[in-house]
């Protein structure tokens, strides 16, 4: 999962591919018996919004990082195992990639709330106007990735809360600037040493 992770993070193309894809099959599934191709073209048109939010958030976060897609996906692998860099210069870039990731959850709960009213509606008129196999798709869909989706979101931001406050104590001196090993610490000295 960690090569995913790092290979999707450093290939936008990638990403892209696999939205296209993803929406190809839903509609699929959606849509039996007519042709892939057709299927497919309806996908990457319907994927445009989607890839338009991805491309400007890619372009904003890797100006955080630093301008780099190499350097933005290793600030997110470390932000995903817990690391916090020593050098003052990755520290900054972390620091503003939390902060910009944070600014952009602000408004998590109603957003998640109109998200599980729009699946809702997305089951509901399907089946209001007889479109069975359309409504279950989408019920199913949504009883999975809501679920999933809120959890993870949950997740991620407790991870880059504890981030930021772990970035601003170290600029201000209070927490030692990268984790460290038991064995560096020198023997018989904790962390909580001076």
């Amino acid at each position: 999962m960690e090569r995913l992770n790092t290979f999707l993070g450093r290939h936008v193309w990638a990403q892209v591919l696999l939205v296209v894809l993803l929406g190809w099959v839903v509609i699929m599934l959606m849509s039996p018996g007519e042709p892939a191709l057709a299927l497919l073209l309806r996908a990457a048109v319907t994927s445009v919004g989607a890839v338009a939010v991805l491309l400007v958030l890619r372009a904003r976060e890797k100006r955080a990082a630093g301008g780099s897609g190499d350097r933005l996906a290793d600030l997110d692998r470390r932000l995903r195992h817990g690391e916090i860099p020593s050098s003052p210069a990755d520290r900054k870039a972390m620091l503003d990639l939390v902060e910009q990731r944070l600014h952009r959850t602000r408004h998590r709960r109603p957003a998640l709330v109109v998200l599980w009213l729009m699946y809702a509606l997305c089951v509901a008129a399907p089946l209001l106007l007889g479109l069975v196999r359309q409504a279950l798709v989408c019920g199913l869909l949504g009883a999975v990735l809501l679920p999933l989706l809120t959890w993870q979101g949950g997740r991620q931001l407790r991870r880059l809360r504890e981030a930021r406050e772990t970035l601003r104590k170290g600029a201000g001196g209070e927490v030692p600037a990268a984790r460290e090993p038991v064995e560096e610490r020198g023997p018989g000295r904790s962390s909580s040493d001076g």
